[in-house]
């Protein structure tokens, strides 16, 4: 056998496990990619179908143009107040009797964080919800 015919095939079959290693994980992220966007995307279609209204009180509080920053918000009853020197939402549960539950599954999905400090419940809002209730 060759010597340089032996050092060629080598090569070329290097390459081409080489190559089709890359091309197939390359087309693997972006199918596992797309599975994650669309798993995502159901996630929150069964949200917004589950806390029709509370989400879209949500919405129209995030896309405020006066309280664009605003990320903390209170659970309470609506005939109790809150003495705060920042701006800051209010969910009520005398209006959404359905809270409780949207902010427990809000919280397991990651999209909310308790941040209660004394005994009137407190969360904040993650960016990554916030950026799906003003683009939804």
């Amino acid at each position: 056998m060759d010597p340089f015919a032996l050092v060629v095939g080598f090569v070329v079959g290097t390459l081409t496990g080489a190559s089709g290693q890359y091309f197939a994980a390359k087309y693997t992220d972006k199918r596992r990619a797309k599975e994650a966007s669309s798993a995502q995307q159901a996630q929150w279609a069964e949200i917004e179908r589950r806390f029709p209204a509370i989400i879209e009180e949500m919405k129209e509080d995030v896309r405020d143009s006066e309280l664009r920053s605003v990320r903390e918000f209170f659970v309470k009853s609506s005939r109790t107040s809150i003495n705060r020197d920042e701006p800051c939402f209010e969910y009520h549960t005398d209006v959404h009797s359905d809270l409780g539950a949207a902010v427990r599954h809000l919280e397991e999905l990651g999209y909310i964080e308790d941040i209660t400090a004394k005994n009137c419940p407190m969360y904040r809002m993650k960016e990554h919800f916030v950026d799906k209730l003003r683009h939804s």
